[in-house]
């Protein structure tokens, strides 16, 4: 057994030790390779792939199962065989995601805050509101007041109208008036957004891929094994992703982690993308036979994947 092989055994031992779901790895895989691949896949080709991680029929087609339950999932059955894809609720989701998991950088801060206030919402969309603003990394200044440093607006757009509040939240944008309030918020924000513990799951993810990414630099492996190392990374990845608040480099910590670790993650996958794409071609199926070529938004993952 070659020791890249030996690490691929080791990513299926650490995803049963980290107890990720059979349905989160699921919706990665939908995610990160389905939603590029002509959206729908054969679910006796996504056991296939989930088979590696340690995931039995049983537990995928539980997972399944759930997320059509969930509205995460549509089937479409052709004779006795299932073939699925994202909803479009959940590809809304996994969008919003994706802008973060496959960016290139973070770009220029303008110093710009931008608030949140909570007027007169629902209380059947409150909860709903406030996970979609955790996940786009506002945190509570005070009760109904959410603030994030980023003038950026185009996710919180599309949360405000997907649930149909434009007339029941208002949106602010502010700066500080001194340069010493600068030092105030740096250390509000490191108790309330919990950047040691942040911390930690960056430097867990970089002590456990950090290894066979020294490998793979130098000795690429086969097809099956980088299709495993992407949708391990790219899962372990999203989940530290849902916990961070993406703050502007001024607001975070001197010598921040989490840039080693996208980092690694966007060198690793440029270096696994090509190798990968064979695997998906000879090893998942539509109602139409192989899953077709990726689209050409996938090229653009990273700053822009290599397209031979």
């Amino acid at each position: 057994m070659t020791s890249i092989s030996k690490r691929t055994d080791d990513i299926s031992l650490h995803i049963k030790q980290q107890g990720v779901s059979c349905t989160s790895m699921v919706v990665t895989v939908f995610g990160d390779v389905i939603s590029q691949h002509g959206n729908w896949v054969w679910l006796s080709s996504l056991i296939t792939a989930l088979e590696p991680f340690g995931f039995n029929e049983r537990q995928v087609r539980t997972a399944v199962y759930r997320l059509v339950q969930s509205d995460w999932l549509q089937v479409n059955k052709v004779g006795r065989c299932s073939y699925y894809c994202l909803t479009e609720s959940a590809t809304g989701h996994y969008e919003k995601a994706s802008r973060r998991i496959y960016a290139s950088d973070h770009g220029e801060w303008d110093h710009t805050w931008t608030l949140v206030l909570l007027v007169s919402i629902a209380d059947d969309k409150k909860e709903e509101f406030r996970k979609s603003l955790i996940w786009l990394g506002f945190n509570a200044l005070s009760s109904g007041l959410f603030a994030h440093p980023s003038s950026q607006r185009s996710s919180l757009d599309e949360v405000i109208h997907e649930l149909n509040i434009l007339n029941d939240v208002v949106v602010f944008k502010a700066t500080t008036a001194d340069l010493y309030s600068q030092g105030a918020l740096k250390g509000l924000t490191k108790s309330l957004w919990k950047f040691t513990e942040l911390e930690g799951y960056y430097t867990d993810f970089l002590a456990f891929y950090r290894p066979w990414c020294q490998k793979i630099f130098s000795n690429l492996p086969e097809p099956r094994d980088c299709f495993m190392l992407r949708l391990a990374m790219v899962h372990d990845f999203r989940r530290i992703l849902l916990r961070d608040p993406d703050f502007p480099n001024a607001m975070l910590p001197q010598g921040w982690v989490g840039y080693e670790a996208q980092d690694l993650v966007q060198r690793s996958y440029k270096l696994l993308a090509k190798s990968s794409l064979l695997y998906i071609q000879q090893n998942l199926n539509n109602a139409q036979g192989t899953l077709p070529d990726a689209s050409p938004h996938f090229y653009t993952r990273f700053g822009g994947l290599i397209n031979s």
